[in-house]
């Protein structure tokens, strides 16, 4: 031990410079230490032998010169026999350690072969195997290692991966080169792929001749599939695992690309599944997902393998149509995407019915690369939603104003409500069978200081996108209040006030809260807040839409059901909701006169109704037939033009203190109001 310390530090020492004038010298002194760390048994061998060659030497010298000498031939047969004996001796001992050696060797292979963790080679000049470590014979799928000898790759692995091995073997052969680091992929019998990464070299005799090649590999299938997985992460969308943005957009330019060279055209369908927030405010977005799920798989099963289907987010999709005709084909891939989605989906027990607005644009027509024909087709559905929704719509040059116009007017609404830029307009509520007032729904319109009153058509479904409907609904529901507070005050009355509940309001808010809140805050008597909830809002009978509609009536207010028989009713749970009227919407009673399929719904939701204890609202009452037949069918209450449409407050006071005089006079009324500029649908 002492010696090795000592040695160790001399090398430091020699290695360090301390003797650096010397360069001689040191590598003398560093290779005469070197041999003294042997092992002491070693050394003490190698002494024995040169001892005993040395000492045969010196005798033979010695013989040579007594003969010389003229000494006898018998002393001279001794000291030969001595002199042989002794260098046999030497030459035993010399073998026995070289065979001591060569056995240390071979045991150090084979510990390393049968522990290393990594794929080790060698094979001859024919690129046969020699041996292989026992990480390798694993990762072969063998037994034992001493299997492989005598093979070569092509009876081990792919013909593919084997010819590329054997032509990298002999160019190492052939040149003398390594090759470093080269990344291999192997596909099994069984499906299964891995990778390694691989290190050859020469492997070389004594003196230097090429025999063959050693190899090592390490097995880098974890980190592969790591990257791969990464790489698809990046890539799709990790909900539905459809194609995102970065991929569509590649795959875009691909097809554009070859559609330039093909003249051929590239479609973009930009799809929106209309109401999907309120799928997600009634049910939770458990269930929202699970239905973008169903949508991604009935994308893909109605389109062809070529064409891409991919999610940006949210419920926006993006079907690509590389090497697509004209618009006839473009409009029936979009009729088959719409009817795919018409079949109930069922969720969770609840049976969705959805539909999707598309906007179409195409190359070259509409645009150069992907990004604009997105930004295009993003109008133009748009534009298919204002227009109904459920429909499909083509890109125009004159649609790119109205985008601008969509874009600037919902940055100004962030600022519409601080400005005081909203109003509220009144339509008044009126009995079919006296003519008078007996409420009012209060509507929101938007007065902009540059371009008038907007429609709310336009502006809404934009707050609710935004998610600012939480914020303006309650602002909505405290002035509605307060402004009927301020006509009872005035002898108006007793007249009900009506406002219209969003789905953001009534289940991302706590409404209960927020409605006690501004009655107290008002002091309006809950008895005279009626509050609409549309029939999509109410989508199924869950626990908490039943619960929050029974809160909201322990209140004391009323509850009614809007736009009904055209969302997704169902006359089973219709009984379970504490409402306290339906409103017939508009478009049956738009054809209830001249069509008599639309006369027969509306008198079966009034015979509903009264079946079920609800009084029945119809909406849209233009002419006298309709009121008529309203009459004749005991509809309790109407509104509409025939009466009066939505006016201010100051106008809304006009009607209120008309007297109720019945629908002659109030609609002179109303239509004074219309001629002055006034009103607004």
């Amino acid at each position: 031990m002492y010696l090795q310390v000592v040695v160790g530090h001399a090398l430091w020492l020699l290695k360090a410079g301390h003797y650096g004038d010397h360069p001689c010298i040191v590598r003398k002194c560093t290779r005469f230490l070197m041999q003294w760390q042997r092992p002491k048994s070693e050394v003490r061998g190698i002494a024995i032998a040169v001892f005993a060659l040395l000492v045969g030497i010196a005798i033979a010298l010695r013989f040579i010169g007594s003969a010389l000498s003229g000494e006898t031939r018998s002393s001279l047969s001794g000291v030969g026999i001595g002199i042989f004996s002794l260098i046999i001796l030497g030459l035993v001992i010399l073998k026995s350690l070289a065979d001591r050696r060569f056995r240390m060797e071979r045991d150090l292979l084979e510990a390393f072969l049968e522990h290393i963790p990594d794929n080790v080679f060698f094979k001859d000049r024919e690129s046969r195997f020699l041996r292989i470590s026992r990480a390798m014979a694993r990762y072969c799928a063998l037994d034992d290692p001493a299997q492989v000898i005598g093979k070569t790759d092509a009876d081990i692995f792919s013909s593919e991966h084997a010819g590329a091995a054997f032509k990298d073997e002999q160019e190492i052969i052939r040149t003398g080169q390594s090759k470093v680091g080269m990344e291999e992929k192997e596909t099994w019998p069984d499906g299964r792929e891995s990778w390694v990464l691989t290190t050859k070299v020469p492997l070389k005799d004594r003196r230097g001749q090429i025999i063959g090649t050693m190899g090592i590999a390490r097995d880098i299938t974890d980190r592969k599939k790591a990257e791969a997985r990464i790489s698809y992460m990046a890539l799709h969308d990790a909900l539905t695992g459809l194609p995102n943005r970065i991929l569509l957009q590649d795959r875009l330019g691909q097809a554009i690309a070859l559609a330039s060279r093909k003249e051929r055209r590239v479609a973009v369908l930009m799809m929106d599944l209309d109401h999907f927030k309120d799928v997600n405010d009634t049910l939770g977005h458990y269930a929202g997902d699970r239905l973008l799920e169903a949508v991604s798989v009935r994308l893909k099963a109605c389109l062809r393998e070529s064409d891409v289907v991919a999610r940006l987010g949210g419920d926006e999709f993006v079907i690509g149509l590389p090497d697509v005709g004209g618009n006839e084909e473009m409009e029936r891939v979009a009729q088959k995407v719409l009817a795919t989605l018409v079949e109930p989906i069922e969720i969770e027990g609840h049976e969705l019915k959805i539909s999707a607005s598309i906007g179409i644009s195409h190359y070259p027509g509409d645009g150069e690369n992907a990004e604009i024909l997105l930004q295009n087709a993003d109008t133009a559905m748009y534009k298919a939603k204002a227009r109904g929704r459920g429909s499909y719509f083509f890109f125009t040059p004159e649609l790119n104003e109205a985008s601008q116009r969509r874009q600037k007017l919902g940055h100004e609404l962030h600022q519409a409500l601080e400005r005081g830029e909203f109003v509220l307009y009144y339509q008044p509520l009126v009995s079919t069978n006296l003519g008078r007032i007996t409420g009012v729904e209060a509507l929101l319109r938007w007065q902009h200081p540059v371009q008038g009153l907007i429609s709310p058509n336009e502006f809404i479904p934009q707050l609710e996108e935004l998610g600012l409907m939480v914020e303006v609904g309650h602002w909505v529901l405290k002035t509605a209040c307060l402004q009927l507070v301020a006509w009872q005050k005035e002898g108006l009355g007793p007249i009900r006030m009506a406002v219209n509940l969003s789905a953001q309001q009534f289940y991302r808010s706590d409404i209960v809260s927020a409605v006690k809140e501004v009655l107290r805050e008002t002091g309006l008597d809950p008895r005279w807040l009626e509050l609409e909830l549309t029939e999509n809002l109410t989508l199924d009978d869950s626990e908490a839409t039943i619960k929050i509609m029974r809160d909201l009536k322990r209140i004391g207010v009323s509850l009614s059901l809007d736009d009904f028989g055209t969302g997704w009713s169902s006359l089973s749970y219709l009984r379970r909701f504490p409402l306290d009227r339906i409103k017939i919407d508009r478009a049956f009673m738009r054809d209830v006169i001249s069509q008599p399929a639309a006369e027969t719904v509306v008198r079966t939701i009034i015979d509903l109704g009264r079946d079920l204890g609800l009084a029945c609202i119809a909406e849209g009452v233009e002419t006298r037939q309709q009121l008529e037949f309203l009459q004749k069918r005991k509809c309790t209450e109407m509104q509409g033009f025939l009466y009066s449409p939505a006016v201010p407050a100051a106008a809304c006071s006009a009607l209120l203190r008309s007297g109720n005089r019945g629908f002659g006079d109030a609609s002179r009324e109303a239509d004074t109001v219309k001629t002055t500029g006034h009103a607004i649908l």
